[in-house]
């Protein structure tokens, strides 16, 4: 059995710090923008069970390779298909922008609606949200009136309001428009409407909403307290291929988490979460697709989904509920128009983080632990046999 490994383990210190300045991902993985960025070879004297990989900038770096030889581009985010229209105005200048000119639409006929998969810069994502819910969905045991007024808990405001305008957006919730539901949550997809100046109508975004029990809605608020601590990176995906240590093979660089859209909360005085009488706070992410079978999943789909788990320990986090379930896949590449995306390129993400929790929240030993623990839950629930993958 030949274990695959970067070469560093008898390098000289001089050469270990010239591989470590090569082309990494974030997560400090050694990155090359193909396949054929990626060489491996078979260390003299030592183990036959390794193999050591090199990429093309670590064999430049080390001279072996001329740079004339293989231009290789540097890594760079791959956007999604936009639905939004940002506006050319700074944000100081935005609040004298008009309301741009929208069709009339029934806001809670979701199934048209583009997905947003785009990232929303903070100055531009409502503070304030009106909830319109003529089907009770976030009101706990306690009749509402069919709109309910939220402020943004996380991303946290910025410090200095005056900075830019304070947005209202607009969240429109049916029955129909549930997508599963959960031993602490439901989750629905929901019409969400920017405000001005972003100009686009509507757009569809998943509403996850805790049931009426105090400890759901703990999981909620944690699991939103997680997505505000997440790094930028775990919601993008980026070009080429990584080389993420505990598989034997480069896999594409995707995202690994879904897009992190605001916290909200009941903005009335005096609202208390843990009353289940009072409504739900609205966790909002992008929607990502419906969750995985393993068993029509290639060698390589289970690679690159075992792949997000370990990149997201990396990042430092452990997701702690390792289902199926939570597996999620959709037609792509998302950089396309969804009409010409394909199961042939699936985009693959992982939810659910009302379990998680990061790594300074762990001694060693029991981070170590934990994540031994998670690698083999997420190896059996993609049905990977051991050792396939390392």
């Amino acid at each position: 059995m030949s274990h695959i490994r970067e070469p560093g383990k008898s390098c000289p210190p001089s050469v270990l710090e010239s591989i470590l300045r090569t082309k990494r991902t974030t997560e400090g993985c050694a990155w090359g923008d193909s396949l054929d960025n990626f060489f491996t070879s078979k260390p003299d004297g030592e183990d036959y069970a390794w193999t050591d990989v090199w990429t093309t900038s670590v064999l430049q770096e080390l001279g072996v390779m001329g740079s004339d030889i293989l231009r290789e581009p540097e890594m760079r985010v791959r956007a999604p298909w936009p639905v939004l229209k940002f506006p050319q105005a700074t944000a100081s200048d935005s609040d004298a922008a008009a309301e741009p000119q929208r069709l009339h639409v029934d806001p809670f006929q979701t199934d048209e609606f583009p997905k947003l998969a785009e990232s929303i810069a903070i100055e531009y994502l409502p503070e304030a949200l009106c909830v319109h819910d003529p089907d009770h969905r976030v009101s706990g045991n306690q009749a509402t009136g069919a709109v309910i007024h939220y402020k943004r808990l996380y991303p946290r405001p910025e410090l200095r309001p005056e900075a830019h305008p304070q947005y209202t957006g607009h969240l429109y919730l049916t029955r129909q428009s549930r997508l599963g539901c959960g031993h602490h949550s439901n989750v629905y997809r929901a019409s969400f409407q920017l405000p001005a100046p972003l100009e686009t109508q509507h757009v569809a975004v998943v509403a996850k909403i805790a049931v009426p029990r105090p400890e759901a809605r703990d999981f909620l608020n944690h699991e939103a307290a997680i997505y505000n601590s997440f790094p930028e990176h775990l919601a993008h995906e980026y070009s080429g291929y990584a080389l993420v240590p505990g598989l034997k093979y480069p896999v594409p660089v995707g995202a690994v988490v879904p897009k992190f859209f605001g916290y909200y909360v009941p903005a009335h005085q005096g609202y208390d979460a843990r009353n289940t009488a009072e409504p739900s706070p609205i966790l909002l992410l992008e929607e990502c697709g419906s969750p995985v079978d393993p068993q029509t999943l290639s060698h390589d789909n289970k690679a690159e989904c075992f792949s997000l788990f370990l990149r997201l320990h990396l990042s430092g986090f452990l997701q702690k509920s390792a289902f199926k379930k939570n597996i999620l896949v959709q037609p792509g590449p998302l950089t396309v128009p969804p009409p010409q995306r394909s199961s042939q390129s699936p985009s693959f993400r992982v939810i659910d983080f009302g379990r998680a929790f990061a790594r300074p929240s762990k001694n060693p030993k029991e981070w170590m632990d934990e994540r031994e623990m998670e690698v083999r839950d997420v190896q059996k629930v993609l049905r990977i046999p051991r050792h396939s993958m390392h």
